[in-house]
């Protein structure tokens, strides 16, 4: 890797620390990701230490003001997608929710995440909560592609119908990266305690080719739940979800 793509790198990293930073009020967290940053930062002084850097190379698009605070989103757009969507907070989710699938979920499985028995039934429960949610969602994308077929009455029930629908899958995202965060703020808080919670905190992570995961490959999982833990946060920071529950 070239010093000035691993230095983009490091800095979206650093950007996305610095916003869990900002929207976390756990002080416990707050010290961690301090931690994280400095360490960070300290490699990123010791790339352009050693490197002849290419300024104009390090140069990235401006953010949008309402991407402020959200680095993973900004990177995910920035990425794009292949399928179009009407709803711009949709995309959002969507974008979200498919980078969660690719890069983090494959992170919680006993192959990859060795814990004691309480938490592994916990670990292993995030896979059947991410199905639910996965339905959950193809249910409200085939409910939106089928508005246009109504006219009249039937239009504005089916609207009303949608929008309850998006509304109530809005909320279980929500409780789903609430329970996430708890969980892998439970499992670094302990092994920074030097507990026995997770088994393997100090092995590396790789990924096959079939795999395809890139973001969490040669991190340690202690590392990687860092990882989850602050893009859980950016999510719920997104959602920004009072505490209320789903209509039926």
């Amino acid at each position: 890797m070239k010093p000035e793509e691993e230095l983009k790198r490091l800095n979206r990293l650093i950007r996305q620390f610095e916003a869990v930073y900002k929207s976390t009020g756990d002080p416990y967290q707050r010290d961690r990701v301090s931690r994280e940053l400095k360490k960070l930062k300290d490699y990123r002084g010791k790339v352009e230490s050693f490197h002849l850097i290419d300024q104009e190379a390090l140069k990235e698009p401006a953010a949008e003001d309402e991407l402020q605070g959200f680095p993973f989103l900004r990177d995910l757009l920035a990425g794009g997608t292949k399928k179009e969507f009407a709803d711009k907070e949709i995309l959002h989710l969507f974008l979200y929710f498919s980078y969660f699938e690719k890069e983090f979920l494959p992170l919680l499985s006993e192959k990859k995440l060795k814990l004691d028995f309480k938490y592994s039934l916990e670990r292993d429960g995030f896979y059947h909560r991410f199905a639910n949610l996965n339905r959950q969602y193809l249910d409200y994308e085939e409910d939106a592609a089928r508005l246009g077929q109504y006219q009249g009455q039937h239009e504005d029930e089916m609207r009303r119908r949608n929008v309850k629908m998006k509304r109530n899958l809005i909320l279980e995202m929500n409780r789903f990266f609430k329970r996430l965060e708890t969980f892998t703020n439970d499992l670094v808080e302990d092994i920074e305690a030097e507990g026995l919670k997770c088994l393997n905190s100090s092995d590396g992570l790789h990924f096959d080719a079939l795999e395809g995961n890139k973001y969490l490959n040669g991190l340690t999982v202690h590392e990687a739940l860092v990882r989850v833990n602050a893009f859980s946060t950016e999510v719920i920071a997104y959602l920004n979800v009072p505490n209320i529950a789903p209509q039926e």
